[in-house]
């Protein structure tokens, strides 16, 4: 089993798991998609004071901290992550390790598992601009399955993982890839209790989202937000049924912001839909006030640090 961690590495230096807060599980600060893609709609999260902006009114509503799951090949920018959290004043949690395969350096088809986690601990323990990560990921599969490369970033995820203790964030979208992701990281000894599988409301197949809690995964909900009515009722739906089978320690609710049209003076949910909107919309369907807080202040901290809803 991963190591149980009793604080929590953020881009100001190390923070108590109690002092966290309400958690936003999948986020990005600064995100460049539109380098890779090209698209006019993707457009990168690249202005800080429109950052800092959003993260005030998280704040207001009461929360404390964001994962900011920007990896390699996204354009992570440590020393602004740190000046946002400053100015907000609220903890930023950096990822770190490698996106999937169309966003990897040229190089990456030609590095072992080995030599990519030896790169991977390095920043872990010694960080970048004097910031260091406190989770891995987002790592992911560009399709519905995981290619060559893929599975060696992932094998070296969970080295890195076993190593340091952090949990680690995948990116599975529009498929039932992340069992894929977890059957590599199964293969490697990672603890599967310590790694949530992101935006499984992109596949909004409940039987499959069971089937990863079973395995001890946790189940992110990532694409919250005002944008798809039908979709937004859908996930709540969905989130609904998963608490009702008895998952509620399982799931993770986030925006993952990171194109500039998802910040919240243009239209998008910011950092605040998830507890504005969904909080208030899961309790109007029958869920306790208490298991919505659980799900927003405990849930994280079993990724982050292995604590488990419940822990003392």
């Amino acid at each position: 089993m991963a190591k149980r961690l009793t604080t929590v590495q953020t881009v100001r230096g190390p923070v108590a798991v109690s002092e966290l807060g309400r958690v936003l599980p999948h986020e990005h600060v600064a995100c460049d998609l539109f380098r890779v893609t090209r698209q006019m709609g993707l457009a990168a999260l690249n202005d800080p004071d429109e950052a800092v902006r959003d993260l005030k009114v998280f704040k207001e509503l009461g929360g404390g901290s964001v994962v900011e799951a920007t990896s390699g090949g996204l354009g992570r920018k440590p020393g602004v992550l740190r000046s946002v959290s400053e100015r907000a004043d609220v903890h930023i949690v950096m990822g770190c390790g490698w996106y999937r395969e169309p966003y990897y350096e040229a190089d990456m088809n030609k590095v072992s598992t080995a030599e990519l986690t030896e790169r991977l601990l390095i920043d872990i323990f010694e960080g970048e601009d004097g910031v260091r990560p406190g989770v891995i990921g987002e790592i992911g599969a560009d399709r519905e399955w995981v290619s060559g490369v893929e599975e060696r970033v992932l094998r070296a995820a969970a080295r890195a993982q076993q190593e340091t203790g952090l949990g680690l964030i995948l990116h599975a979208v529009k498929s039932e890839v992340g069992a894929w992701q977890l059957d590599v990281l199964e293969d490697e000894g990672c603890d599967l209790s310590r790694v949530a599988v992101g935006h499984c409301d992109t596949y909004p197949d409940v039987d499959y989202h069971e089937r990863l809690a079973e395995r001890g995964a946790m189940v992110m909900y990532d694409g919250n937000g005002p944008g798809d009515s039908l979709l937004q009722e859908q996930r709540v739906a969905n989130a609904v049924e998963l608490i009702r089978r008895g998952w509620a320690k399982s799931l993770l609710l986030s925006h993952d912001v990171c194109v500039l049209g998802m910040r919240e003076r243009r239209g998008g949910p910011g950092y605040s839909y998830v507890l504005r909107q969904v909080g208030p919309d899961l309790i109007a369907a029958g869920v306790p006030e208490d298991v919505v807080e659980t799900i927003f202040r405990e849930n994280p901290l079993q990724l982050l640090a292995g604590h488990r809803p419940g822990d003392n």
